[in-house]
């Protein structure tokens, strides 16, 4: 009797511990800077070289320019850069609460997300657009954004070395002596 009160105590002990432990283990951990430069790097690297070039890195801004030019005119107003913007708190809203449901609902809220998401592009941020606007005239152009690329390019590739790489995300870049 004793041996059977025992192993049912371990039992309900060993159940109760793995029911405190199984949420930690659900849960999402936040992604760390080297995680989120691999994916950055993933998403922008088209010759899987695993580096990212400045022609690589400008191809994805020309490709990102097209979907904030809503109209077609060559330029992006601060007009289309805040449609894009509320489009996609609308679809995240729709998606937090489709989250919890099941089947076509749920399905479609994540993929009206997806197709909302903003992509990056220099001067999303109203503060940043001023400044990317060097002409002033209230709306960017495909010179300005590629311009304002090529400086946040330079600003990422850390060792100067013309790619961004893994090596630009180290906490401390070798420094070399002359």
């Amino acid at each position: 009797m004793r041996n059977r009160t025992l192993i049912l105590g371990v039992t309900a002990l060993a159940v109760a511990v793995t029911g405190m432990a199984a949420p930690s283990f659900a849960a999402r951990d936040k992604m760390t800077p080297e995680q989120r430069a691999e994916r950055m790097i993933k998403r922008l690297d088209t010759n899987s070289d695993s580096k990212v070039s400045l022609d690589e890195f400008q191809a994805r801004m020309t490709t990102n320019f097209k979907t904030f030019d809503t109209n077609g005119d060559g330029q992006i107003s601060a007009d289309e850069m805040k449609a894009k913007r509320q489009a996609f708190r609308d679809a995240r809203k729709a998606w937090l609460e489709a989250k919890a449901k099941e089947g076509k609902e749920r399905n479609a809220a994540l993929a009206q997300l997806r197709e909302a998401r903003p992509a990056m592009v220099p001067g999303m941020r109203p503060k940043a657009f001023k400044r990317v606007d060097t002409d002033g005239n209230g709306s960017l152009s495909a010179a300005e954004v590629a311009s304002a690329s090529e400086k946040m390019f330079k600003r990422r590739d850390k060792n100067s070395d013309g790619v961004i790489d893994a090596a630009d995300f180290t906490k401390k870049i070798e420094t070399k002596k002359i």
